[in-house]
């Protein structure tokens, strides 16, 4: 009582509506867009300069003119010849590849930041995909945060070019490794880079593990657990994929798997599959997940855990190589989801065909033989069968709580935090809040919203969320407005399609015909039922657009 007479009086002082704090947030963002306008103009300045000055190909060292052009540069901007040969880079793909976003920042319409994000993200890829790319996303990107624009830019590039990305994903592989680096006053930073499945699951399990002792009284912060945890946890021991439990989801057009803990919902978009592996009994089972290891290394200090995915289900049949989304990493290619689709259970979800967005999910798991064709198998069955919806999605509580399978859905739904910020948080470790307040609001799917603690905490201190169908609009006490898209648009599997025309299936018949080879392979070789197109989008579904929830 006496820290809310605190607060109360704290907030009585603050500035939010004076004329002069007002002013003061609008210079700040005045000179975030000249800075954006400023960056433009100078791109464009450099590639003027390049352009003048005689270049072989492939020159980026010697004693050249443009090794010399370089210096020049560096000098004129005071920095390294690395950050100068940087910003010459980044000016010739803007002014060369990217006009698109060269517009925006020329505009003010996108930050420096996101620009930077964007440009460093196509680096990688040659001229032709980058430009694809900046006509598909540039306008997207201008209101994502940096780690939403990096997940956009993979997914696009899995989905366009999906063999590529399995032989890039093979070669990254293949460097995997651990390396310490010293720090000042007797710290180390540890640094850890390879495949993001088992990496993904041994966070997940870390992150639970640590969220248990929290929970039960421990006096250590979170990121002091799991610190704590790691180096009392080792050495791992590597475990047989065959003591593997895996948990999916399943609904007509994609699947899903692992959901780290109990709190996260084992679900996916329209048609799913997904994949837990829990541990047992304190040692958490290894899966099977590519040619490179073939099985993942996993700490015995662990409590039971799952690691969600969604696939489409036409990639987990292997009539696509749409990507696939790993809960707490972000997409990844057709080839290892399908992988992690063995030896799970499966859930259907059905989702609107226009949005993807989750509207119904089945009540129970369905496991399959641990094989790639039991998979199939069991995937053709589900889509052969009649759907039975629940009421999951419009269902009213009476208690303030939600119950188990409001959450999951829930949960699946959101997949993160809606902040002003946009920060990564996981919608499995967040509040789910009442946008009405309960009791006047409702406890249901369309009232409830997963937001980090801090998050839901704005909520007190004055700042107004609006939610609409495609974003939450936030608005700050000062008056600031800003629209934060929502992250599960687009899902796994949906995309627009500008022909307007769904992708047409088989007849569920036909399903039972296709066998292993298809159901693994990775080429380009289609089945005629589907759009030639790579980048094809599916829009396979169970309902139609006019069932959206009641924003």
């Amino acid at each position: 009582m006496a820290r809310s007479a605190e607060v109360a009086a704290l907030e009585a002082q603050t500035p939010w509506t004076r004329a002069s704090f007002r002013d003061g947030l609008a210079t700040l963002s005045a000179s975030t867009t000249g800075a954006a306008q400023q960056f433009a103009r100078d791109a464009s300045t450099l590639a003027y300069l390049a352009a003048q000055v005689p270049r072989r190909a492939g020159d980026e060292s010697g004693s050249t003119p443009w090794t010399s052009f370089r210096r020049e540069i560096a000098l004129a901007r005071s920095v390294s010849d690395q950050a100068a040969a940087a910003e010459v880079r980044t000016a010739l793909r803007l002014t060369s590849v990217l006009p698109h976003t060269l517009d925006l920042l020329h505009g003010g319409r996108i930050t420096v930041a996101r620009a930077r994000v964007f440009v460093d993200e196509l680096q990688p890829y040659d001229d032709a995909v980058a430009g694809q790319l900046d006509c598909d996303l540039a306008a997207d990107v201008a209101r994502l945060a940096p780690w939403r624009i990096r997940e956009l830019v993979r997914r696009a590039v899995l989905a366009l070019d999906p063999d590529a990305a399995a032989v890039r994903t093979a070669q990254q592989s293949a460097a995997r490794g651990v390396t310490l680096e010293p720090q000042a006053d007797g710290q180390a930073c540890v640094v850890v880079t390879g495949p993001a499945v088992p990496l993904t699951r041994w966070h997940a399990t870390l992150d639970a593990r640590a969220r248990a002792l929290r929970a039960a009284g421990d006096p250590r912060n979170l990121d002091a657990l799991r610190f704590d945890l790691t180096v009392s946890a080792f050495p791992c021991t590597a475990h047989s994929p065959a003591s593997n439990d895996a948990e999916s989801c399943d609904a007509p057009g994609a699947a899903t798997g692992a959901v780290p803990s109990d709190a996260a919902p084992p679900v996916a978009l329209r048609a799913a599959t997904a994949g837990a592996i829990p541990a047992d009994d304190g040692a958490l089972a290894g899966s099977r997940l590519s040619g490179v290891e073939p099985a993942s290394t996993d700490c015995r200090m662990s409590r039971p855990v799952q690691a969600m995915i969604v696939v489409p289900v036409e990639t987990a049949l292997g009539l696509s190589n749409e990507p696939a989304w790993l809960d707490g990493y972000g997409w990844i290619d057709a080839p290892t989801s399908r992988t992690l689709l063995v030896d799970a259970e499966l859930r259907r979800v059905c989702a609107d065909r226009t949005t993807g967005q989750p509207l119904d999910l089945a009540p129970q798991d369905l496991r399959p033989p641990p094989s790639p064709q039991g998979v199939h198998t069991l995937l053709v069955d589900i889509i052969r069968s009649d759907i039975t919806m629940t009421d999951t999605t419009w269902r009213h509580e009476a208690a303030h709580d939600p119950s188990d399978p409001l959450r999951r859905f829930t949960t699946l739904r959101d997949r993160t935090c809606d902040g002003p910020t946009q920060t990564r948080t996981r919608a499995s470790t967040c509040d789910l809040d009442h946008d009405q307040a309960w009791p006047l609001g409702p406890t249901a799917a369309w009232n409830l919203v997963s937001r980090s603690r801090r998050t839901h905490g704005l909520k007190h201190l004055g700042w107004t969320p609006l939610r609409t169908a495609t974003s939450t609009i936030w608005t700050s006490p000062a008056g600031q407005v800003v629209d934060v898209p929502r992250a599960q648009v687009p899902p796994p599997g949906v995309d627009h399609d500008p022909t307007g025309r769904p992708a047409d299936l088989p007849d569920p018949d036909e399903l039972a015909d296709l066998d292993h080879q298809q159901l693994t392979a990775t080429d380009d070789d289609l089945p005629p039922w589907l759009p030639a197109e790579p980048s094809a989008p599916t829009t396979w579904a169970i309902l139609d657009g006019s069932d959206d929830p009641p924003f």
